[in-house]
């Protein structure tokens, strides 16, 4: 069963999508697209369920091919609203609506802020909802990720709060990322954890994408003969995926975005 990414450049070199069940890092440099790689396939997802025309359109007619029922996204740093303007301000007004359509959002603030210097108010509605939310913050994930994930895809935003944070042995994150992965083949699941390039140290990098199914890199590309700096993506590592790559020499895919589409693959560079 595999579950399509809905950037269709990139659906139709590996078959359709990616395994149902696969944990994948969607690994980044700062604005280089992986975050609006995981709002388009949400996107497009909902409006593939929604509108069969367009399924028609962006997915394959292959058999084995899986729409999840709707979207979960995990949030640890970031608001529902926060989330939901930068979607609007990213795309058109109909790709923006398709993106919240059965979207199941879970903010972690309170437990990811709880012992810091942030005031309470700016976290939690009320004061009573601070002290009832007590749990570690790598439980509470779990436990909800647990009951919900199966038949839906996931955005876990993010990572780098994580890998970053004072309060999080990074044993015990990459525990749980690794009985995820197990645990994820169980599921008709896609799950994307977002992380930023460059914050962790390059043994604990190497670690994290050691822990996945799949690790997709977004950077920025410049030469000095251009003032235009242009956005590229390359899989650098895919249970089940990385044969089609090897047939099709793909070394990477130069990449942009706009409102109507959003993450939008323009063309490949196929190894000479």
């Amino acid at each position: 069963m595999r579950i399509p990414t809905s950037v269709s450049a990139f659906d139709t070199i590996v078959n359709g999508g990616v395994p149902a069940g696969s944990v994948i890092i969607l690994a980044g440099e700062p604005g280089a697209g992986n975050l609006e790689f995981a709002y388009t396939s949400a996107a497009k997802l909902s409006l593939a369920r929604r509108d069969k025309r367009f399924r028609e359109f962006m997915i394959s007619d292959s058999p084995d091919i899986y729409i999840p029922e709707g979207t979960v996204y995990i949030s640890f740093s970031r608001s529902e609203r926060e989330v939901l303007r930068s979607v609007d301000l990213t795309f058109n007004k109909d790709l923006a609506k398709s993106f919240q359509d059965n979207l199941e959002f879970r903010d972690f603030s309170v437990e990811f802020f709880r012992n810091s210097i942030v005031p309470r108010r700016w976290v939690a509605n009320s004061a009573g909802e601070f002290f009832r939310r007590k749990g570690d913050i790598l439980s509470e994930f779990v436990n909800y990720i647990d009951s919900i994930a199966d038949g839906k895809i996931v955005i876990v935003d993010s990572l780098t709060d994580l890998v970053t944070s004072p309060r999080i042995d990074l044993k015990d994150l990459v525990d749980v990322i690794k009985a995820l992965r197990r645990q994820a083949k169980e599921w008709k699941t896609v799950i994307y954890l977002l992380l930023t390039v460059g914050i962790a140290d390059k043994r604990d990098e190497i670690l994290l994408f050691d822990s996945v199914d799949g690790v997709m890199v977004f950077e920025w590309y410049s030469s000095h003969k251009y003032s235009k700096r242009y956005r590229y993506m390359y899989v650098l590592k895919f249970t089940g995926l990385m044969a089609h790559l090897e047939e099709e020499r793909i070394a990477r895919f130069n990449t942009t975005l706009n409102r109507r589409n959003g993450f939008v693959v323009v063309n490949t560079e196929k190894i000479g």
